[in-house]
């Protein structure tokens, strides 16, 4: 017997051993491995603190077109490169989901608010509607606020009234000093939304033409322009860890399409190259069309993940590096069939194995691997 339990013993695998493999173990088998015993869970902790952090998740919420309470959410985790499904996912809602940015997602109609920002957009917050009714703002999460600005009002109101709610003391204010060059702008369709956890910042796509805005002061600044020095036909900004990235899409004198990023440094927003697409994932972003009209991108910690809302097919991503450089790389779009009966929101966060513990607890939604 006793000959018998040191055999066993010799094939037990611990240590660094231990925590070496499971540091290639897709993020979400971590947590089942760590309630194996009191060795396997001190070794899942320790693989994720001395290995590579986690990668931001990029995040698909695909809603019925004919049924917008039918809704799915798929995400994709780079780190182990697979798929999952979200099983009944926590919102309903009969209005368009939306996202302006990162992992801020929100439901907007003339009868409630409602959003979410956690990673995995499982706590929402409903609330009355702001003062007016709007087609299509601005609405974005900055630090402790929501702020909604913008297109057009209707019954003849206001058009520069911006509305804030505080989300620690649920109340709205009110001010009425929204730049006159964003006045009736259809934000999904004419601007581009980046925000930190002070700054709202604001892009006109065609010109690049950006204002940011303090919810605290409740002031613009601006307007400064981003010229990196050559032609763009569209700008699309977000953030990188508090960094204001640019992503341009750039037509030489040929005509041919290329992509480039930015970095956006100093208060005149000067612009310092970071990289540029090569020419294989500009192609996987036309897919089958001869040209790239429109760009969308995701933008979370040092990845940027860039799609063309009319060829989904793909979404290419970015992975920005300590030392300036950056590595490309794809993810095919596993609901790129169903575009044509769905609407498609993308999202992008930074799961933590918190997270996925929070959600393997809870009866009612299971994230099932897919790919």
């Amino acid at each position: 017997m006793e000959d018998q339990v040191r055999e066993e013993d010799a094939f037990e695998i611990r240590g660094d051993i231990l925590e070496v493999i499971l540091s290639h173990v897709p993020l979400i088998d971590l947590v089942p491995a760590s309630r194996v015993c009191k060795s396997w869970c001190c070794a899942v902790a320790s693989s994720l603190c001395h290995h590579k952090r986690p990668k931001p998740w990029l995040i698909l919420h695909k809603q019925d077109t004919h049924d917008p309470r039918t809704i799915s959410m798929h995400a994709y985790d780079p780190r182990s490169h697979v798929w999952m499904k979200m099983l009944k996912p926590s919102i309903k809602c009969t209005s368009n989901l939306k996202s302006s940015h990162s992992n801020f997602l929100y439901v907007f109609s003339s009868l409630k608010l409602s959003f979410s920002f956690d990673p995995l957009n499982l706590t929402w917050s409903h609330v009355y509607p702001p003062f007016g009714s709007r087609r299509d703002p601005i609405v974005a999460h900055v630090g402790d606020f929501v702020v909604i600005a913008g297109d057009e009002y209707d019954y003849e109101s206001d058009p520069s009234l911006i509305e804030i709610y505080n989300i620690g003391t649920r109340a709205w204010n009110i001010c009425d000093n929204m730049p006159r060059n964003l006045i009736g702008l259809s934000a999904s369709d004419f601007l581009s939304i980046a925000t930190t956890n002070e700054k709202l910042f604001v892009t006109k796509k065609q010109s690049g033409m950006t204002y940011w805005f303090d919810p605290k002061s409740k002031c613009w600044f601006g307007p400064y322009t981003l010229n990196p020095g050559q032609p763009i036909v569209e700008y699309n900004i977000g953030t990188s860890n508090c960094d204001l990235i640019l992503v341009g899409l750039c037509k030489n004198s040929h005509n041919a399409e290329g992509l480039k990023i930015w970095k956006i440094v100093g208060e005149n927003f000067m612009c310092e190259e970071i990289g540029e697409m090569p020419c294989l994932y500009v192609e996987k972003l036309k897919s089958k069309s001869s040209e790239i009209s429109s760009l969308k991108t995701c933008v979370i910690g040092n990845f940027v993940y860039i799609y063309n809302p009319l060829e989904m097919d793909e979404v290419v991503v970015c992975e920005l590096i300590i030392d300036g450089s950056c590595r490309w790389g794809s993810v095919q779009n596993v609901v790129a069939s169903d575009e044509i009966m769905n609407k498609v929101v993308f999202t992008c966060s930074e799961v933590g194995f918190e997270d996925l513990q929070r959600i393997m607890r809870l009866e009612n939604q299971k994230l099932l691997m897919e790919s």
